[in-house]
């Protein structure tokens, strides 16, 4: 019987700690994204709707964390849990991915990208 409340008594402890370090420790995403016709749209509700180059929209409800437009090609994300705003960050970032050869796309602020070199002609 004492194994079962010593448990649970470790996983009530954890629990109120995650909640208290929600309240003292924000998290932030930067988000940026390069490309010709790209830019996203966000209404009252914080729904977030990329124009990546499809013909339809794409909408991701974002109900937990505010939105903040930094520059025309970058936002800000902003919010309490780190999971919330990770997974909204990844989404936006799955929807257009980063092309190799030209660089385009979304990626993450202080994220590396690597370019492929092109084809090189044999003929001068």
């Amino acid at each position: 019987m004492s194994l079962y409340s010593n448990n649970f008594y470790k996983l009530y402890i954890n629990e109120i700690k995650s909640i208290f370090n929600c309240f003292h420790k924000p998290f932030f995403l930067k988000i940026k994204f390069k490309g010709k016709g790209y830019y996203i749209f966000k209404n009252k509700r914080n729904t977030i709707t990329p124009q990546f180059g499809y013909a339809h929209r794409l909408y991701i409800y974002a109900y937990f964390i505010s939105v903040l437009f930094l520059s025309k090609t970058s936002i800000f994300l902003f919010g309490l849990v780190k999971t919330d705003v990770l997974s909204i960050g990844k989404s936006v970032k799955m929807m257009r991915n980063i092309n190799i050869f030209t660089g385009r796309g979304v990626r993450f602020a202080r994220q590396i990208i690597y370019k492929k070199a092109g084809k090189v002609s044999s003929y001068k």
